[in-house]
């Protein structure tokens, strides 16, 4: 193991392919090593107290994984959506279709799993209206699933934000203002589900503690396959941007 001039750290996997990190804070309350690829680079949160060499074996365990996401990510530019384009919403894949309208309105065609779009919209006007769009969907629609869980554990959140958060799916405060992540809306919705739980479990429990868990636990027994869907997807939820759509080159 060996630190390069620009802060990353490569080392040999156990199949001898060289990869380069880059080890980030943790955040608050975390106890356990996170992995992402970001823009091409592996990113590792951990605690402060775990180890090199423990982040390393880790780094190991989940090398196909890692190797598949890293060569996915070389292969992906960033362009505004198109008709035709495929996106997520609540764990399926929606085609864009583009039909003719009298107005700007984004519609669900549901039995065929299609999201029409104004053919009158330019392909820039075309993302701009796409993003706000499920911003505004997801906001209506992850506030209403939130209430209904709070309201079935008998919880009592001070308010439910729906908001842009950079690496977090979702936060409680002590207040007890629980903020959830808007790109939470292309997950399924037991996913979905499971990340409003956690923050619910906060309000008793502000730490990760085995209490903590076991709480999660008792409001959704089989929360882990959730949790794990987010570990193995949960990059693919930041493929739309402001700016463009990351989509797989030829």
């Amino acid at each position: 193991m060996r630190k390069k001039a620009n802060g990353l750290t490569y080392i040999t996997l156990s199949n001898g392919t060289v990869i380069h990190y880059h080890r980030t804070p943790a955040r608050a309350r975390q106890v356990r090593v996170i992995l992402r690829v970001v823009d091409g680079i592996l990113q590792v949160s951990a605690p402060k107290h775990i180890s090199q060499r423990v982040i390393e074996q880790v780094i190991d365990r989940h090398q196909s994984w890692i190797l598949d996401m890293l060569n996915t990510a070389t292969k992906r530019i960033l362009r505004p959506v198109q008709a035709g384009d495929t996106i997520w919403l609540h764990g399926q894949n929606w085609i864009l279709t583009a039909h003719h309208a009298n107005t700007q309105n984004i519609e669900l065609a549901v039995s065929s799993r299609q999201i029409l779009v104004p053919d009158a919209l330019q392909e820039g006007q075309l993302h701009d209206a796409l993003y706000t769009w499920l911003r505004l969907l997801a906001k209506t629609h992850l506030r209403a699933l939130a209430q209904d869980l709070a309201t079935k554990f008998h919880c009592r959140p001070n308010q439910i934000v729906i908001k842009e958060q950079k690496r977090r799916w979702g936060s409680c405060s002590s207040k007890g203002n629980i903020n959830l992540n808007w790109r939470l809306i292309q997950a399924p919705k037991e996913v979905q589900s499971y990340v409003i739980v956690h923050e619910l479990a906060h309000l008793t429990e502000m730490n990760h503690g085995p209490r903590f868990w076991a709480l999660v636990r008792a409001m959704m027994p089989n929360y882990d396959q959730h949790r794990k869907w987010l570990t193995i997807h949960g990059e693919r939820l930041y493929d739309i941007q402001r700016e463009g759509i990351l989509i797989q080159q030829g």
